[in-house]
């Protein structure tokens, strides 16, 4: 899937609804894997790999860049299935990280066919950009088609390994592929330390997922106005990539997350945290 694709189908989607984008970020409490697929001990966990609890998250580790930039996998008829297969018995993050997004793609692309041909319907996507958007999704169909209940119950392992090596996003694939009422205390800590690591060095789509993450993971209301923060501030900068719309879109959607509206104190908070945010992410290089 390109990064044309999701841009084209999240900003249709926010004239209408941003539901669209959230179908691959869905918290477990909503669309929840089968019974199966929940482990009840996150895989392959080391004293080392395992983040600290009540320590700041670490920095992305170069198995992190190295799975964002390796090309993408020419996939034919096979489709998916044998190189998820692959992927699990193996141990190259980047394609670890590759299979947990094609299972994540497989599980959404229906549904959002099924939106997005309605944005077309009410005109809200140009013509030429709905015909081949669709055809995409025509086609994402047939590689999926090799995906099996036994490929998609490898998901939560194989997030959970891409989160351990510091793969942004891989902490938000990981939450949303389990309940973490399943999980023990200090699992549920791992996985809220990655998502704030993420959010805090990721950019754009980390600082949503951390938003948007179950109340049960345990991000405070005062760390998600913060992350909010931040994703309205990039979101307001006009010299920014492309990508900054997309940001403000985000950032209007996701400020329904918060049920109760926040004090000018809290606003004033989250505002300066968000600002030290942003700072970072610019330091790094991130969008």
């Amino acid at each position: 899937m390109t990064a044309t694709r999701w841009t084209l189908i999240l900003l249709a989607a926010a004239v209408v609804s941003a539901g669209l984008f959230f179908a691959t970020l869905e918290p477990a409490g909503t669309t929840p894997y089968p019974a199966a697929a929940l482990p009840l001990n996150l895989p392959r966990t080391t004293q080392a790999s395992a983040p600290a609890a009540n320590t700041a998250p670490p920095a992305a580790s170069p198995a992190s860049a190295a799975a964002t930039t390796t090309p993408a996998l020419r996939v034919g008829s096979e489709g998916y299935g044998p190189h998820i297969e692959r992927a699990q018995a193996g141990d190259d993050i980047a394609a670890i990280w590759q299979a947990v997004q094609w299972l994540q793609q497989c599980a959404a692309n229906e549904q959002q066919r099924k939106t997005f041909e309605q944005l077309r319907n009410q005109g809200q996507v140009p013509q030429q950009a709905a015909g081949t958007l669709l055809a995409d999704f025509d086609a994402e169909a047939r590689r999926c088609q090799t995906v099996v209940d036994q490929h998609r119950a490898m998901l939560p392992e194989l997030a959970a390994r891409a989160m351990r090596a510091s793969v942004p996003l891989a902490a938000a694939a990981y939450a949303g592929a389990v309940d973490p009422k399943s999980l023990t205390a200090a699992q549920r800590q791992e996985v809220a330390d990655a998502l704030r690591r993420d959010a805090q060095t990721s950019g754009v789509m980390s600082l949503l997922a951390a938003v948007q993450a179950d109340d049960a993971w345990g991000l405070s209301d005062a760390e998600r106005l913060a992350f909010h923060a931040a994703l309205k501030q990039l979101g307001d900068e006009p010299d920014e990539p492309g990508s900054i719309n997309l940001a403000r879109s985000l950032a209007l959607h996701s400020a329904q997350r918060f049920k109760t509206p926040p004090t000018p104190e809290q606003q004033a908070i989250a505002h300066l945290a968000g600002q030290q945010i942003v700072e970072r992410l610019k330091a790094a290089g991130q969008p």
